[in-house]
């Protein structure tokens, strides 16, 4: 038996205070997706009607909480499965989410997304997507271009997980212009990501993926002072480098970054290329940076360890205005190097770039 449903809506009509929507989303079997309908949202509840290519149809209710882009709903199918799923908005018009069928399988499913984008969140093709969509010619994908040669790695960085939902925190410059994301742990598979939103001034990028167990929390309570040491953990100089990651620790050298740019902190601890997007960490294995840069050799005086990593109260502001929720943490006890690389390694990720 195939799993029931899934998926939320992507705003495509507004009347009056309604909202008629496109869903897509997949429930354990990523050939089984599910496409459909869902009315409502504007009056923060509405019904959803899915069904698959083999006409197992399913039907349900949605209802956001008050004050906040987040929701549950309960949808029941033909074939007597049920799952529950929760939502987290991005915009008042696009989301992701997840859930559990009656059976146990997870659901995964996105609503205000593209077909291109939906299609890279749930690890599906286009064309798929484009395929099961009513109305949809063959072959044909909303927002994409015709199939062309195969997209060829050019970059790397390494990013984080910021929350429970799948938003991954990276800097916009190791995402920028790329055709194809994906990220990987160690030991694990490559899937794809979206980027969510970013900011090229702040060199900031949120992505979207799919929902991890472990995030980083952001260091509250205490500033950063001159001095305090820190550690870093990324993925650089991929292929070259340790595929499971780079541990590398050092201190706070200064509170503001080039030209007194408050913005930034200058560390010592060693970086290299594909360290940036990475977290860096305090001795309680909290964030207090991104790492950004490194002063390169502009003279006969070449620079010893003189890194950057963009201020947390940076990376918030941008988060707040992206609608993505961040976990903080106090200080706690203090951990040594080699606890705070494990700890890391479990939300950090590699990013690929590819065009």
């Amino acid at each position: 038996m195939k799993h029931p449903l899934l998926a939320l809506f992507a705003a495509t009509v507004v009347t009056g205070c309604s909202v008629t929507a496109d869903v897509y989303g997949i429930v354990g079997d990523q050939d089984d997706l599910y496409t459909g309908t869902a009315t409502g949202y504007v009056s923060r509840t509405g019904t959803i009607e899915l069904k698959n290519a083999k006409g197992n149809r399913c039907s349900g209710d949605f209802a956001y909480y008050p004050g906040v882009l987040e929701g549950r709903g309960i949808i029941g199918c033909d074939d007597g499965q049920r799952a529950t799923i929760r939502f987290t908005g991005m915009s008042r018009t696009s989301g992701y989410g997840v859930g559990t069928s009656s059976n146990g399988s997870p659901v995964s499913f996105t609503y205000g997304m593209d077909r291109q984008q939906s299609a890279r969140y749930l690890g599906v093709s286009a064309v798929s997507i484009a395929a099961a969509t009513p109305g949809a010619a063959p072959g044909a994908a909303q927002g994409t271009a015709p199939p062309s040669a195969a997209a060829k790695r050019v970059a790397t960085g390494t990013g984080f997980y910021i929350s429970r939902q799948g938003h991954v925190l990276t800097n916009a410059h190791v995402v920028d212009k790329c055709r194809e994301l994906t990220i990987s742990r160690q030991g694990a598979a490559a899937i794809p990501a979206s980027v969510v939103k970013s900011d090229a001034s702040n060199d900031l990028a949120v992505l979207i993926a799919t929902p991890s167990p472990a995030v980083a929390a952001f260091r509250a309570g205490r500033p950063v002072r001159a001095g305090e040491a820190v550690v870093v953990y990324g993925y650089p100089m991929t292929g070259t480098l340790s595929s499971g990651g780079v541990v590398t620790n050092g201190s706070v050298s200064a509170l503001s970054g080039l030209r007194d740019d408050s913005r930034y902190l200058q560390v010592s601890a060693p970086i290299q290329g594909g360290n940036s997007g990475g977290p860096l960490l305090d001795t309680n294995g909290n964030v207090v940076g991104i790492i950004t840069a490194s002063l390169g050799s502009r003279s006969r005086d070449v620079p010893q360890n003189v890194n950057f990593a963009l201020k947390t109260d940076v990376a918030r502001t941008f988060l707040e205005a992206a609608g993505v929720p961040v976990e903080t943490s106090g200080s706690g006890r203090e951990l040594s190097v080699a606890d705070i690389g494990e700890r890391a390694r479990a939300f950090s990720v590699l990013i690929d770039c590819k065009r």
